[in-house]
């Protein structure tokens, strides 16, 4: 089997850490202020809008939970149908969230640094994988990112 990735095998082979949600969003906040190039100023305005948005996103995730826990082996066609829908909607949802928060984030940025923040937030899912998957130990040694820790 190969070496890394999906092996159920490795499971708790190595200590597990306690996530803390704190310090994931400290991590989060440090890794997207140093690659959207934020000031202070912009930071401190910016969080709290941005811990808004995804509290919002964490609502409609809940949802999409739910919908997959909802389907099992006697689910009809029909049932099936009706929750792709209901999946379909929750994530045209989500992008009216991001669509009215970054209209926001633009009040105390520039569209430039909203597009920054956007780009860092996509590259911030690969690494907070990385960083808090306690399978994986951290950052990959192949990782070339240059941000403060």
């Amino acid at each position: 089997m190969a070496q890394g990735g999906f092996n159920p095998q490795n499971w708790g082979q190595q200590p597990r850490r306690d996530f803390s949600p704190e310090e994931y969003w400290r991590v989060l906040q440090d890794f997207v202020t140093h690659e959207a190039h934020l000031t202070n100023e912009e930071a401190e305005k910016f969080y709290p809008m941005l811990k808004e948005m995804m509290e919002e996103q964490h609502k409609n995730s809940r949802k999409s939970f739910e919908v997959y826990r909802s389907c099992n082996e006697g689910t009809t066609e029909s049932e099936y149908g009706t929750a792709v829908k209901k999946l379909l909607e929750l994530e045209v949802e989500n992008r009216r969230i991001e669509e009215t928060y970054y209209k926001k984030f633009h009040t105390v940025m520039s569209w430039e640094k909203v597009f920054n923040v956007r780009r860092a937030l996509r590259h911030w899912n690969r690494e907070a994988l990385n960083r808090f998957n306690p399978r994986r130990g951290g950052p990959p040694p192949h990782s070339n990112r240059n941000w403060p820790h």
